[in-house]
Parts: structure tokens; C-alpha cells; sequence
């Protein structure tokens, strides 16, 4: 009923006044708005069809489309430890860090060399030391580093093998005395002795020195004599308020050592210490009075209990008036000057009226300071 009753509709004519001519429009409107719809879906459909059968254009290439079909990532496996918790929490960010210099490959790094000992000292290991046996490694280093010091020094003071000693002279020794001497150090002074006692061929000599009733200088020389004049054998240095040095010639092996340190000088012919060199001298000048001569000079090895050792050559400087307390002394000047800043001088007045015995003599140390001045008062047999 529907059906018919739209059909009927649309077949009978209506005028302008019907109320249903509104639909009826509305009808017609979307019955035309159908068939162009229609028309233009032919008509674009066979335009499509058309543009498809015809040749493609070289100059213009259809769009392709690929599907890439990309393989999940492998996972990665976490192993975890004991000793190592897993955290749940996010990790903090590393701060960004500066660039570093490119390192060089491999082949290009140089590899450490080993360390392997040298022929005939011996191997030290520390790969698996102790902070004692480091000690222990560094002090035999220490101590191999002052032997090889010790012997080049040896070498350059008193000759050794192969090189020239000093002279040796005949000597016309003293008779026994005991000198007194006024001591005298700075602005200080006091008194001292020298005893001299040969005994056959041996001898033993002491100089003892004391300022303000405080013994300044003890020194004690023993030894042997013969044609050469003396030959020490034990050299004992006491100073205030130090220990006790001595030294020690040991004729037997040629060589002296001491009580203090370990450094050892070759035993050369004549060899004297710090006290025997005045006897000595005295003894060389009486043999021989022709050695006293413009510029002359008398060289012998001159060895100290503390572990110094030099060639002394004391020069000639010719005769002075030495003022003592029993009166004035015409006496002949020696003088030691020393090689460096730093070596002992020595100045000594021997008057030919005593046998050549030193009036006078001043020692200076290696620090440039007087050790002591003698001044002969008076002179017991």
C-alpha cells in the first residue's frame, strides 16, 4: 500500500496550493542527485580503465611500496650473582665525560722491559716482598751505591795500585819530650801537651788540649818505627762530648779502616795521621835541613780517625819569628793549602834548636774554622 500509494503520487498532478507538493520536490531532487552519481561513477570508471590500458610513461614512474618485515631484537640475558642484587630502580645517568686523547694501537705501545740482574750481584726479588724486605733491598742498594763512591774517592785521594805513592824520606827522629803548649781556639785559651815516647822500634804519642777545664782534643797515635820514621799502626780522635773514632793500618792487607765507617783507603809508604805528621815532619827535616828551600815542599799521605785521607804536600815558606812565653823562636814556616774549600789546612813553625820540633802549629777544619793553635811554652826530656 505503500508502494502504490507513492506511485500515485507521483503520476497525479497536484497544484500549487497541495500541501504534499514540498515531498514532492524533495523526491525529485534526490532521485536527479542519484543518477548523476551514477553517470559520474561510469563515466570515471571507464576513464580509469582507459589510463590503465594505456602504455606507461617512461618519464613518470608508478609509486612501489615494500613491506620490510623486521625481526624482533634477540633478548638479552641477565646473569646474576650471589654476591651481586639485581636493582629495580632505574639507573642514574653518567654525568658526561671529557673526551680522552686517542690512545696508540697496540703494536705501537712500548712493553716494559725486564729487569734482570747484573753479572755478579745478586738478584733481588720483591715481586712478592714484604715492607721489611723492601727496607731490606733499598739498604743493599745504599750500600752498594756508597762502596762503588768509596772507591772512586779512594782512587782520587791517596794513590793505589799502578799510580805514583808519595816520596818517602830518611828521618833522624827526635829523643823523647814532652812539650807544653798554650791552646788556643777563637778568643778562648788554655792549655796543652804532646808526650812523645819512642820505645825501640815502637813509639806511642798523645796530645791532649783542654780550654776552661773542659778537655777539647785527646788524641792518641801508636805504632812501629823503622828507617822510614813513623808508621802508625792505631790512630784513637776523642772531641768533646762526641764519640770516640779511631783508625786502623792494617799492614798486613794494605789497607786502613776505621771504627766509624765503613770506607777503607789503600795503605800507601809513609802514610802518617792526624798527629804522627808532625813528628814525622820534624823527623824528615833533621835527616835532610836542604829540603828547606824557596818553594820547596814535603808531600806525605795524611789519614784522620773519622775516615778522611788526602795528600798533604806542605810548601816552604821560609823563616819567621815565632813570639813564645820563654821567648822568641827563629823558625822555619810550612804551609798546607788545601786542594778544595773544603780540605784541611795546616801551618806549622819547626825550630832547629828542638830538633826540628813545631813551636807552633795551627789546623784548620774542612769547615774553614781553626781545630787548635799551639803555641810551644816550655819543653821537658
Amino acid at each position: 500500500m505503500v508502494a502504490e500509494r507513492r506511485l500515485s503520487m507521483l503520476d497525479v498532478p497536484r497544484g500549487a496550493d497541495d500541501p504534499r507538493r514540498p515531498a514532492w520536490r524533495r523526491a525529485r531532487v534526490v532521485a536527479a542527485c542519484a543518477a548523476l552519481a551514477v553517470g559520474l561513477h561510469v563515466v570515471l570508471l571507464d576513464g580509469f580503465a582507459g589510463w590503465k590500458a594505456r602504455p606507461a610513461d617512461p618519464s613518470f614512474a608508478p609509486l612501489s611500496v615494500r613491506t620490510i618485515v623486521v625481526a624482533p631484537a634477540a633478548p638479552v640475558a641477565v646473569v646474576e650473582t650471589a654476591a651481586t642484587p639485581v636493582s629495580t630502580t632505574a639507573p642514574t645517568p653518567e654525568r658526561p665525560r671529557r673526551a680522552s686523547r686517542p690512545r696508540p694501537p697496540e703494536a705501537m705501545r712500548a712493553a716494559p722491559e725486564p729487569i734482570e740482574a747484573s753479572a755478579g750481584s745478586p738478584a733481588i726479588d720483591v715481586s712478592a716482598a714484604s715492607v721489611a724486605n723492601v727496607e731490606v733491598a733499598a739498604a743493599a742498594v745504599a750500600d752498594a751505591t756508597k762502596a762503588a763512591s768509596t772507591a772512586t774517592a779512594a782512587a782520587n785521594a791517596i794513590p793505589g795500585a799502578g799510580e805514583t805513592p808519595p816520596p818517602v824520606y830518611p828521618t833522624r827522629l827526635p829523643s823523647a819530650a814532652t812539650l807544653h803548649y798554650q791552646v788556643r781556639r777563637g778568643f778562648l785559651q788554655g792549655d796543652g801537651q804532646i808526650r812523645w815516647r819512642p820505645a825501640g822500634d815502637a813509639y806511642r804519642l798523645v796530645l791532649e788540649a783542654s780550654i776552661a777545664g773542659l778537655t777539647l782534643l785527646v788524641q792518641t797515635s801508636e805504632g812501629t818505627l823503622d828507617r822510614h820514621g813513623l808508621a802508625p799502626v792505631r790512630v784513637l780522635d776523642q772531641r768533646a762530648r762526641r764519640a770516640a773514632q779511631a783508625a786502623n793500618f792494617v799492614r798486613e792487607s794494605g789497607r786502613i779502616t776505621f771504627s766509624g765507617t765503613a770506607v777503607e783507603w789503600p795503605l800507601v809508604a809513609g802514610v802518617q795521621d792526624r798527629l804522627s805528621w808532625m813528628i814525622q815532619l820534624a823527623g824528615i827535616v833533621a835527616a835532610d835541613p836542604t829540603l828547606l828551600h824557596g818553594g820547596s815542599r814535603i808531600t806525605m799521605a795524611v789519614v784522620g780517625a773519622r775516615g778522611d785521607a788526602d795528600i798533604w804536600s806542605l810548601r816552604y815558606i821560609g823563616e819567621e819569628k815565632v813570639e813564645t812565653p820563654s821567648g822568641s823562636i827563629a823558625a822555619f814556616k810550612l804551609v798546607r793549602e788545601g786542594r778544595g774549600p773544603n780540605d784541611t789546612t795546616a801551618e806549622v813553625w819547626l825550630d832547629p834548636a828542638r830538633s826540628y820540633l813545631p813551636a807552633r802549629a795551627t789546623l784548620g777544619n774542612s769547615s774553614g774554622s781553626p781545630e787548635y793553635d799551639l803555641l810551644l811554652s816550655r819543653i821537658d826530656p
